[in-house]
């Protein structure tokens, strides 16, 4: 992506921001530091709950202030300069004395600016990649640690922090909706899931795979929660709320013959520059805008989900984690969702 193209887009995003903040704001939180910086601005430690780097725009004048022992990286690899801000290295030890200003860009970071669009597509195009790669490398001896150690080391190849590991063989899948990885072996079949980070931007899948024929049961769950997922596809339309994508979601849930299933965990919604910016609960007011990205995440007890990361604008849904040789579903609204992965 060229200079001029990334500096129009922090241009722009500087330009909404003073609107939104009266003309002044002091920020270190991460979701917004790394929407006005583009993406840059890496953080040292990803589970910090402040960024490195305090963005301050006052009228024309937009700075960056980090702490000096940072100083050669940033300059080297961060460039905020090439994206129209000062460098303001302070004292590591002192720190740079400004207060934040109160947080004002929430609804800004929704919607998605077409170079935003553009790093969406190739990360997700990259974590598709890494659970593809993971997945057709697993076995039934395998432990769920190590299917996660795997997945986890093929995304930070490829640039991406992950927040989110999931792994649950045959003995946990059916009983945990958050499965955190065991040393339990994975067994007749499994469920791997991530949530990985980069650019700022999150993306988030989840597949199932079988050793061999998937349970019939199984079989089941999962064709039924690929018709919710493909509901809630369907209903994230610029415009709509989400309030509105949640009902047409717990409907499906009700006409599949699992009325209740969406209570047992939570549904999904807007992601962008944190794992979910909104969720969608019944009656959501947020209306999603005329570019943003979502990740749904339907399931049922017993094993089954279906989750992907996908692009929303007025010519449709576009499905940025999409994994076709692994096999996908067809729903009855049109909208592929994955298969169990067969091996």
């Amino acid at each position: 992506m060229s200079i001029a193209v990334v500096t129009e887009e922090a241009t722009r995003k500087r330009e909404l921001a003073l609107a939104a903040a009266d003309g002044y704001l002091v920020t270190s939180r991460p979701a917004e530091v790394r929407w006005l910086l583009c993406g840059r601005g890496r953080p040292v430690d990803a589970a910090a709950p402040s960024s490195p780097y305090t963005v301050v725009l006052d009228g024309a004048e937009a700075r960056v202030l980090y702490p000096d022992l940072e100083h050669p990286r940033v300059v080297a690899e961060e460039r905020f300069d090439e994206l129209g801000y000062e460098l303001v290295p302070y004292p590591w030890h002192e720190g740079h004395g400004l207060a934040e200003t109160p947080a004002t860009l929430d609804g800004l970071r929704l919607e998605l600016q077409e170079p935003e669009r553009s790093r969406y597509r190739d990360a997700g195009a990259a974590v598709a990649d890494a659970m593809r790669r993971t997945v057709l490398g697993l076995d039934p001896d395998v432990s769920e640690l190590d299917a996660a150690a795997e997945l986890a080391y093929v995304t930070r190849r490829a640039g991406f922090t992950t927040p989110v590991v999931l792994v649950a063989g045959d003995e946990r899948q059916g009983v945990h909706r958050h499965p955190l990885p065991t040393g339990t072996p994975l067994g007749r079949h499994a469920l791997v899931a991530i949530t990985a980070e980069r650019d700022g931007l999150y993306v988030s899948m989840t597949r199932l795979v079988s050793f061999g024929r998937a349970p019939e049961d199984l079989r089941r769950l999962v064709r039924a929660c690929a018709e919710v997922d493909a509901a809630y596809l369907e209903a994230s339309r610029p415009g709509a709320t989400l309030g509105d994508a949640f009902s047409a979601g717990a409907r499906t849930y009700a006409d599949q013959g699992f009325p209740e299933e969406w209570r047992g965990h939570h549904q999904g919604g807007l992601t962008g520059y944190r794992g979910r910016e909104v969720f969608a609960v019944p009656e959501e007011p947020t209306v999603l805008p005329s570019s943003c990205a979502v990740a749904w995440n339907p399931s049922i007890a017993g094993g089954a989900k279906s989750e992907d990361t996908a692009l929303v604008s007025g010519l449709g849904v576009e499905i940025v984690t999409r994994t076709p040789e692994l096999g996908e579903l067809e729903t009855s609204n049109g909208h592929t969702r994955p298969a169990i992965v067969e091996l």
